[in-house]
């Protein structure tokens, strides 16, 4: 800075200096301003500026509050000091100043000042009386070297590059997240020059424009098509200051950014775009391949192009638009250095741990936000870290960039001066001198991670506004405010000090005061930076206790309280109340909803300032505005809140406002922005002429909804009540149908329907103006105009029935009425069938083509091919909505039940196109019999009338159906032959399954006519009652028929019981067959009936397709209802209770499975079940659910109840198969087969107030007392008793006499070995017990003794520690787990009195040790390895139960290991193996936290530090041995014992997984799942980056804990997060273990198939794994062996022999492996490589292991090549000597193993020959 002229003026100084400060052009930077000031100063004063100048310059740095920190003598005494300076340099000594001044320059980073106004406006006397004090801080700066400074408002100034994420997109602007809790606001203009060109553009074509272009202008400018939240960008700040336009921001502060390229790009050339570096860029145009970019660089013609597949991952290629703005990565540039290549896919070609960081630049311009460096640390502070890149530039990184704020130690600790670290640059400081960056190290910048991590990104995550109850303090920066924990997640928030307490907080401080490190406070969440990941919180009371911080809180019907802040004066009064509901958020409550009635002097009930409580009606985001009610009515109202019409069923009743009210109806209005319509039909039972005179509005009305159309947002409600006519309408519904003539009375009448009450039913119709009658719409209109209220219609067709409405459609149309008494106006789409013609009305008329409804709302398609040719050109095809017109069946699809209809004849069916019919002018109706034919097959035929019942006519084969044969008898004229009007007999049936496969297409036959079929119930009329023009002929081919002279079809009547006939399958329905005798004559066939053989049953579509023959003989017909029944089964003698026998086995076919039972059909008649003990040997694999309906099984009938007709079978193996079966669970034929202390297991059959009754066979049932359930105590013993549930107990009572018997389902009567409780009599004084502290008060602790029944007692503060104790809560906390002494036990009281002295433990030692080494272990059990007391016991509980949890908390390790050697007991396996659980298991399972199976060696290895750590801690306890350590005594040598312990243990050693892992295991002991994730998140915290085995370690510890105890959402989010921060191949391979260990096979294969998607591990391995599981787990070889293609193609070519060898080897060694297969593999592989020995020698092993010893010495002949028992000439040479050495041993090892002596001489002699040949060669 230049200094400025102090001769004289100082005003006018005073007043430049304040110019060059605010002046207009706030974009010059600091040089400019220099320059300007030169003119006014003398050369030799311009060559080095003075220290006032350079004072002067800097804006003083105020405390809060604007004041100063100085008292008034201060401020003197700094002034004449000021004032010596001055007069020291007027007298010209500059020298010794002018090295001051450069130390000045250096720092004037330090305080870039203030960009508010009223810093310039302060008078030049304060800036003087400074000097001094900030002279000794410049000074004392540039001893320190570069300053860590954050980003803030003070250090920002117009020129600087800042790294932002976008926050949130506005209409006119959009919010960037700044580092270090600032926001930016970017506006429209200051996008990219494409974006102002079509601004410009919009503006000048603005007065031409039509209203109907403005949403396409709008749209083209909606900064929501060009940005997405969360996305990066460099911004280029503008300018620093409040903003203008906002009055009530006059004292906030609002930065400008500007992310123009030209801008952001400012100070790039074309020599500095070198590779990695990040570079702003618009879009220029969007091309087919790629973008073509702007860089923004002027003064040179670069571009940018960007591939399409180098995009942002997040937008679609085809959404971005011209003017969007990216933040990319240079990667490449063409051979001219024109053209640049860049990608915006930052998360890959930004990541660092790929590499794409800048190691060289040509200068530091390279180096602008976004752009990834290495830094080499210089200085590391608790605050931050100060750095150089490439030994030059200077950087820093603050406290919140670095991650600090959420670590609790510093990050001193955490980072080394000399280190080099890897960061992001997220900001400039141009002003400062050197020139420096800020960096950031967190992980989400560094990664360009875009995905959301504040409110809502997960269920953890706090929203805003949410109340934290407990936010931790770790991290206290003095002058800025604290940063804490939220709550018991991982998420980290900072209170800034102006938010600490509803007063002003001067300072904190992080070893004192109320926000001192570690102190818990409420707080509340106010805002949420997404670039820092911090949350903002606030702990004022004021703030806290606020109803509402954003508008985007207030829910919609919630009852609030609120203050009248202004009464709304309007024309007519009061027009409504302004409501504030909190701070900055008001409400309007309407005059409409003041009250429930309407008040005539409401301002003398509202006065300003009264609180009143109202209900929140609707919030509208967009306009920011709240509307209330104060109806109490509504206030009061508990009914269901309508705000959205998704949330609406019909029926659903709630109150509502009328807003309007209309001659037909009303509106209502609810919540938000839901309104229904009520129509006047529904106001009232009673007739209502005028609404207005019944209702008003603002009246409140209890409605319920009739229909909801939530696409269309339309909703009609009732205000009739739903229960009186639920039962009437529900049974007139079930009377009426579609196509049914009615007779109603006109009730209601409008311009658009009528609405009818049918006189039969007591229903409402509604009869629409389209459908009043035939012709045009004037005429519809006219006749409607002469119904009248009251009038009587007659003979109206129902069309459609909507029975959730209560809607019913009738037409008053003849056509429709004719149609409908002909049968062509369809109702069912079964009834349909190609080429039958249909008539309906046109429902709908699109460009696509035209919607014909039928009867019940069937609709079908004429697409636009099939409208009539005359018709196609026309608009509207030249028809009109509700037409009555006439199409053919052109083609049906059974599957979505749609059909497409024809108007064209010649497209009449889907069987393809058909000749032109000759145009005439006016075809005659069909019913006609003159109508001429075209086209006949028959020659004979002329008319429609020589188509006469009898006659023998030619026809044509059209096509081939199951179940008929569609033939042509002429143009126009079809046919039908029923596949039972082909044979005469079965025999002549060549394929029984396909009877008509025999009929090839354009086939002629001769066919007798029969009728005319009948599509509605699919019969045949006499030719007499054909209809339509075209009419569907029954035809039949029978010889039969053919030859006889008056043949007669078959119908019902001549079908008698007993007789046979052979029939054809129509249907299948779920039990039956649908069998056609003939055309006319349709029989059903229950699937029991179809075979005797079952088994067919069991693939009904195989064995019994469509069209198939089969066999019939009658068993029932009823020929007034139509039915007749059939069986197909030859047994004549049918099955029935009587035939049935204990022990019979007999087949069945199952017919519902449920979880209790499996019922299966037997007979017609016969139905039995088959109960839970019924099903298996083995209870455990009793499972209903395994059998599948209509499987036939062989069951065994163990019981017959003809009384009540019940038949009990049994599925037992042992009794089906063979009773010499092993049973697990024997079958009991009565109580009398059991005797006391039997082991029994059985199902839970009832759960009764006083036990349980246990079904232990068919027809034994024992019973449980509520006392024998369980050994611990059971509060809601209920709930851990469940119907069906399989339980084991022992026999305590058998009365056969009194038909009692019990059993017990306790451990301790089970196992003779089980150890009972701890009670207060087994303990004695002295004794040494492990618990955990229940409960801590001042006075002493109260402990829970271990595995004892619920014994407690008291540790006073005195028997503590050695040292006088004041407070016990400073010791010990709810939940440690401690180990205490016995002092006194008051058996009367039951109190017993603790001491945790560690002088006890060691005297207790002692005597333990030599009470052991004289008496053994024979005196009594140690019981502390299991975590209780040390008590004597028998003999007889040496054993401790397998399924025993095992407490961690409470094991004595170091006696337990001492006091169970092997002498004590050989059988006491879980003795020996409880101190060898290193990673703490949980309990007995052996939980294995690696996700391998008997990895837990592994993982004690990959622990870096475990070897040195604990034989150093060792050695000093060896050392020191009167050392005493915390509370809870010395640490055993088996390892600690409590909370303590580890956190102690982990101060030595943070990067130890073994121990976390302990840790975190000692957790899940004491069933703390919740802590034990937070130790698994506190390691991934801790460990040193750089520890990657040991992280792995613990990450694959928390998948195993979230796979036991979490959910699936829970162990997707830490399996996402932990492949992304370990290699994914890895944690992949990890988690599909786990699945598979854990039994969880569907998982481990959907993580398989998702792997191979995403290619995540393209390795032999990999595919060796999966073909092993798939082989192994799933016993699934052929997924298995399809597997190898897949891989060869994905794996490189030089691994495609070991893998292939890999999947050979698979077939050998998995039991679902095929050895023959194997083999060919090898085969395959040795013709193409006969050299690789090793392929020959896993094959030899292979076959050696199979043990086929033949083949085993073929294959050493051929390997060796020996042929016939010689060695053939020349084949020796493929040998090398060693390697036929080897083979020779090999097989002489495998001869003398399973070979006699002769072969060994054999193989010898061979030897010996192949020796001699070599040596002849």
């Amino acid at each position: 800075m230049a200094p400025i002229k102090r001769k004289g003026n100082v005003a006018e100084e005073a007043t430049t200096q304040k110019r060059a400060r605010v002046g207009a052009d706030k974009k010059d930077n600091k040089k400019q301003k220099t320059d300007a000031l030169d003119d006014t100063k003398s050369k030799s004063e311009a060559s080095k500026p003075t220290d006032l100048s350079v004072l002067r310059d800097d804006e003083p740095a105020f405390p809060r509050g604007g004041s100063s920190v100085l008292t008034p003598l201060e401020r003197k005494q700094i002034q004449i000091q000021a004032q010596k300076d001055v007069l020291f340099e007027q007298r010209g000594s500059k020298k010794s100043h002018n090295v001051e001044d450069d130390d000045d320059e250096g720092n004037d980073d330090v305080n870039m000042g203030d960009a508010d106004d009223t810093a310039a406006k302060k008078p030049r006397k304060q800036r003087k009386t400074k000097a001094a004090k900030k002279k000794a801080d410049k000074e004392a700066s540039e001893k320190k070297g570069v300053r860590v400074e954050g980003l803030n408002f003070k250090r920002i100034v117009p020129g600087s590059m800042i790294l932002g994420q976008v926050s949130s997109i506005n209409a006119h602007d959009i919010a960037l997240s700044l580092p270090n809790n600032l926001t930016g606001y970017v506006p429209l203009t200051a996008v990219s020059r494409g974006l102002e060109q079509k601004i410009e553009k919009v503006l000048n074509e603005e007065d031409n424009d039509d209203d109907s272009d403005d949403d396409s202008d709008e749209d083209s400018l909606n900064l929501k098509n060009y940005f997405y939240l969360g996305q990066y960008l460099r911004a280029h700040v503008v300018s620093v200051g409040s903003n203008p336009t906002d009055p009530s921001s006059r004292n906030r502060k609002r930065i400008e950014l500007a992310v123009d390229p030209r801008q952001a790009n400012s100070g790039l050339s074309k020599s500095d775009l070198v590779e990695n570096t990040a570079v702003q860029a618009s879009v220029v145009s969007v091309e087919d391949h790629g973008l073509v970019m702007d860089l923004g660089i002027e003064g040179s013609d670069v571009k940018g192009f960007m591939s399409s597949k180098e995009i942002d991952r997040k937008l679609e290629y085809s959404s971005i638009k011209e003017g969007a703005v990216f933040l990319c990565m240079v990667t490449g540039q063409n051979a001219s250095g024109n053209v640049f290549k860049l990608s915006a896919n930052l998360r890959n070609t930004g990541s660092i741990t790929k590499s794409h960081y800048l190691s060289t630049a040509p200068t530091i311009n390279s180096f602008l936000p976004g752009t990834a460096a290495e830094i080499l640390l210089m200085d590391v502070t608790p605050t931050g870290l100060v750095g150089k890149i490439m030994g030059m530039l200077d950087a820093t990184v603050d406290l919140v960039q670095s991650g600090g704020n959420s670590l609790k130690e510093d990050l001193t600790k955490k980072y080394r001066t000399g280190a080099k670290v890897k960061g992001r640059l997220v900001c400039t400081f141009p002003a400062s001198e050197p020139f420096k960056v800020g960096f950031s190290l967190l992980d989400h910048v560094i990664k360009f991670s875009s995905d959301d991590q504040g409110p809502g990104s997960s269920e953890e995550a706090p929203t805003i506004s949410a109340i934290v109850p407990e936010a931790t303090v770790v991290k206290v920066d003095p002058g800025l405010g604290v940063y804490v924990k939220i709550g018991s997640t991982k998420h980290t928030g900072f209170i800034h000090i102006s938010r600490l307490s509803d007063g002003q907080t001067e300072s904190v401080s992080a070893d004192k005061g109320p926000f001192k490190l570690g102190t818990t406070h409420e707080a509340r969440v106010v805002g949420y930076n997404t670039l820092d990941n911090l949350y903002l919180l606030s702990c004022e009371r004021k703030v806290i206790d606020q109803p509402f911080i954003r508008l985007e809180d207030v829910t919609i019907g919630a009852v609030v309280k609120g203050k009248v802040e202004k009464l709304l004066i309007g024309p007519n009064g009061i027009d409504g109340l302004i409501v504030s509901l909190a701070d900055g958020i008001t409400g309007l409550v309407p005059s409409m909803h003041l009250a429930d009635a309407v008040l005539q002097f409401p301002e003398k009930k509202f006065r300003e300032g009264m609180t009143i409580s109202a209900r929140i009606l609707s919030v509208n985001l967009e306009k920011r505005q709240i509307r209330l009610t104060l109806k109490k009515s509504l206030l009061n109202s508990e009914s269901a809140i309508w705000k959205d019409y998704k949330d609406i069923v019909p029926g659903a009743q709630s109150p509502g406002t009328i807003v309007n009210i209309q001659p037909h109806g009303a509106v209502v209005q609810f919540y938000g922005s839901v309104r229904a319509f009520l129509p006047v039909s529904e106001m009232s039972e009673a007739y209502i002429k005028d609404p207005s005179q019944h209702f008003r509005l603002g009246q409140v009305l209890s409605v319920h909804a009739l229909s909801v159309d939530v696409s269309l947002g339309r909703l009609t409600v009732s205000c009739k009540d739903p229960s009186t006519f639920t039962e009437t309408y529900k049974k007139a519904f079930e009377n009426i149908r579609p196509g049914l003539l009615v007779t109603g009375t006109v009730f209601e009448k409008s311009g658009d329907d009528v609405l009818l009450k049918l006189d039969e039913f007591g229903l409402v119709a509604r009869l629409d103006l389209h459908h009043v009658s035939d012709g045009s719409t004037s005429k519809q209109s006219s006749l409607l105009s002469k119904i009248r209220v009251g009038q009587k219609l007659n003979e109206l067709l129902v069309l459609d029935i909507q029975r959730a409405h209560r809607l019913i459609r009738v037409t008053s149309k003849a056509s429709l009425k004719k149609a409908a008494k002909q049968g062509s106006l369809r109702e069912d789409f079964e009834d349909l069938e190609e080429g039958t013609e249909v008539t309906g009305f046109i429902r709908n008329i699109t460009f696509d083509g035209i919607f014909v409804e039928m009867l019940g709302g069937l609709v079908g398609l004429v697409p636009k091919r099939l409208v009539s040719e005359e018709n196609v050109t026309k608009p509207e095809f030249g028809m009109a909505v509700s037409q009555t017109v006439t199409a053919t069946v052109h083609s049906l699809d059974t599957d979505f039940r749609r059909f497409i209809l024809s108007m064209r004849p010649d497209e009449a069916t889907s069987a393809g196109p058909k000749k032109q019919a000759p145009k005439k002018a006016k075809e005659p109706r069909a019913s006609g019999d003159n109508v001429a034919v075209a086209n006949a097959v028959d020659e004979g035929v002329q008319t429609m009338s020589d188509f006469t019942f009898g006659r023998i006519v030619k026809c044509k084969v059209q096509s081939v159906k199951a179940t008929q044969v569609n033939v042509q008898l002429a143009e126009n004229i079809q046919g039908r032959i029923d596949v039972s009007e082909v044979f005469d007999k079965l025999e002549d049936i060549k394929d029984r399954k396909q009877p008509l496969r025999h009929f090839r297409q354009k086939e002629i036959m001769s066919a007798r006519i029969l009728g005319v079929h009948d599509a509605r119930n699919h019969k045949f009329l006499p030719v007499s009652h054909r209809t339509g023009k075209y009419p569907v002929y029954e035809l039949s081919i029978k010889p039969s028929f053919l030859q006889a002279a008056n043949p007669q079809p078959l119908n019902l009547e001549q079908v008698q019981v007993g007789s046979s006939w052979f029939g054809f399958i129509n249907n299948i329905a779920d039990d039956s067959l649908w069998i056609n005798l003939s055309p006319n004559v349709r029989g059903r066939m229950r699937l029991m009936d179809a075979s005797d053989d079952l088994s067919l049953l069991a693939d009904i579509d195989k064995h019994f397709p469509i069209g198939s023959a089969i066999e019939a003989h009658v068993t029932a017909v009823d020929t007034e209802k139509g039915r007749l029944d059939l069986s197909a089964r030859k047994r004549s003698d049918k099955l029935s209770l009587d035939d049935l026998s204990v022990g019979m086995v007999v087949p069945g076919r199952v017919t519902k499975t449920t979880e209790k039972q499996v019922l299966m059909q037997l007979s017609d008649t016969v139905v039995g079940a088959v109960n839970l003990v019924d099903m298996a040997d083995d209870y455990e694999k009793a499972n209903p659910t395994v059998y599948r309906k209509n499987e036939v099984l062989c069951a065994c009938v163990v019981g017959v109840d003809k009384a009540n007709k019940r038949v009990s079978l049994s599925l037992r193996p042992s009794r089906v198969l063979s009773s010499s079966l092993p049973v697990q669970d024997r079958e009991l034929a009565s109580m009398k087969e059991l005797k006391v202390n039997d082991v029994v297991r059985g199902f839970i059959r009832r759960v009764a107030d006083s036990g349980l009754f246990v079904a232990l066979s068919h027809d034994v049932t024992a019973y449980v007392r509520i006392s024998d359930l369980s050994d611990s105590y059971l509060k809601e013993w209920k709930e851990a008793f469940q119907v069906d549930q399989l339980v084991k107990g022992r026999v305590t009572l058998v009365d056969p006499e009194q038909n009692k018997l019990q059993i017990s389902l306790k451990d301790s009567v089970l196992d003779p070995n089980y150890k009972a409780p701890v009670t207060l009599r087994d303990l004695k004084p002295g004794q040494i017990v492990t618990g955990k502290v229940r409960k801590v008060e001042e006075f002493g602790a109260f402990i829970d003794v271990d595995n004892s029944a619920r014994i407690s007692g008291l540790c006073h503060r005195s028997e503590m520690a050695e040292k006088r104790v004041e407070d016990a809560r400073t010791l010990f906390e709810e939940g440690d787990v401690v180990k205490a002494k016995i002092l006194k036990i008051d058996r009367a009281q039951e109190k017993i009195s603790f001491g945790l002295k560690a002088s006890y433990f060691k005297d207790a030692e002692d005597s333990e040790s030599s009470d052991e080494e004289e008496d053994g272990s024979e005196d009594g059990v140690s019981l502390d390895g299991f975590g209780g007391a040390e008590v004597e016991e028998s003999d007889d509980e040496e054993d401790e139960d397998e399924d025993d949890d095992v407490s961690m908390g409470g094991v004595d390790l170091e006696d337990g290991s001492e006091g169970s050697g092997s002498e004590e007991s050989e059988d006491d396996e879980e003795m020996e193996d409880a101190p060898s659980k290193k990673t703490g298991g949980l309990g007995d399972g052996g939980f294995d936290w690696s996700g391998n199976v008997n990895d837990d060696e592994d993982e004690a290895a990959a622990s870096n530090s475990e070897g040195e750590d604990d034989s150093s801690r060792k050695k000093k306890k060896s050392r020191k041995p009167e050392i005493q350590v915390d509370r809870t005594g010395e640490l055993d040598a088996n390892g600690p014992q409590s909370v303590a312990d580890y956190e102690r243990l982990l101060l030595g050693e943070p990067d130890s997984s073994l121990l976390w892992l302990k840790y975190m295991a000692f957790q899940l002991e004491l069933g703390e799942i919740e802590k034990a994730r937070e130790i698994a998140e506190r390691a991934l915290r801790t460990i040193t980056i750089g520890q990657d085995t040991e992280k792995l370690n613990i990450w694959v510890a928390l998948l195993n804990l979230e796979n036991t105890y979490g959910d699936d959402e829970t162990l997707d989010d830490v399996f996402k997060r932990a492949c992304q921060y370990n290699d994914t191949q890895e944690v992949y391979e990890r988690m599909t273990s786990i699945y598979i260990q854990s039994g969880k096979i569907e998982k481990a294969e959907d993580l398989f198939q998702t792997a191979l998607k995403k290619k995540i591990s393209p390795t032999p391995k990999f595919f060796v794994n999966y073909a092993s599981f798939l082989f192994d787990s799933m016993a699934a070889p052929d997924r298995g062996r399809a597997l190898l293609p897949r891989a060869l193609q994905s794996l490189p070519s030089h691994t495609h022999v070991e893998t292939t060898s890999k999947f050979g080897q698979l077939e050998f060694r998995s039991q679902n492996g095929d050895i023959e297969r194997g083999r060919t593999v090898f085969e395959g592989l040795l013709s193409s490589f006969p050299k690789k020995i090793d392929l020959w020698n896993i094959l030899l092993d292979l076959e050696i292991k199979n043990g086929d010893a033949e083949q085993v010495r073929r294959l050493f002949e051929r390997v060796l090549g020996i042929q016939k028992g010689a060695v053939a000439a020349g084949t020796g040479k493929k040998l090398r000597p060693k390697q036929a050495k080897f083979f020779f041993k090999k097989w002489l090892d495998f001869e003398e193993k399973g070979g006699n002596e002769k072969t060994i001489e054999e193989i010898k002699a061979k030897a010996a020959d192949y020796v001699k040949s070599l040596q002849q060669e």
